[in-house]
């Protein structure tokens, strides 16, 4: 896993983001899948960093399971995902009507995730709409309608 820290183009806003390799920055970049919190472009560049060393090891020293980075982001995922599955309700498809409704105060405000188009998105981010993408490691499985079930 690397860290990088980013920023955003349009508008100045810095962040962090982490990637499974070199590579997954440019790969997901070209795809636009990479996007500012705070404004939602995608026009975003890596900023120059310095690597993080820590101490030298000695020799016969392991480096315990649950430390290795892939690990602890993993947990860290986890413990999002779970947090939003219960505490969230779950709004499919109206996500974008029903954060544009509660920011209007036509609604009640309370958590909701759910899904929106990328156009809707940045028309939520243009209005001052409260709203953050979740990376798919944090996203929980979608719950099931159980009047669709046979």
């Amino acid at each position: 896993m690397v860290k990088y820290a980013l920023q955003c183009l349009s508008c100045q806003s810095p962040f962090e983001a982490w990637f499974s390799g070199s590579d997954a920055f440019d790969q997901q970049k070209e795809k636009g899948l990479i996007t500012c919190p705070e404004c939602g472009s995608s026009d975003v560049k890596k900023q120059i960093m310095a690597p993080s060393v820590s101490g030298t090891k000695k020799r016969g020293d392991t480096v315990p399971a649950a430390s290795t980075p892939d690990q602890k982001m993993a947990e860290m995922m986890r413990a999002v995902r779970d947090h939003i599955a219960s505490t969230h309700e779950y709004v499919g498809s109206d996500f974008a009507k029903t954060a544009r409704a509660m920011h209007e105060g036509e609604a009640e405000a309370k958590p909701v995730w759910g899904e929106t188009t990328l156009e809707e998105a940045k028309e939520l981010i243009e209005d001052g709409v409260s709203a953050v993408r979740l990376p798919e490691a944090a996203t929980p499985a979608k719950p099931v309608d159980q009047k669709k079930l046979n």
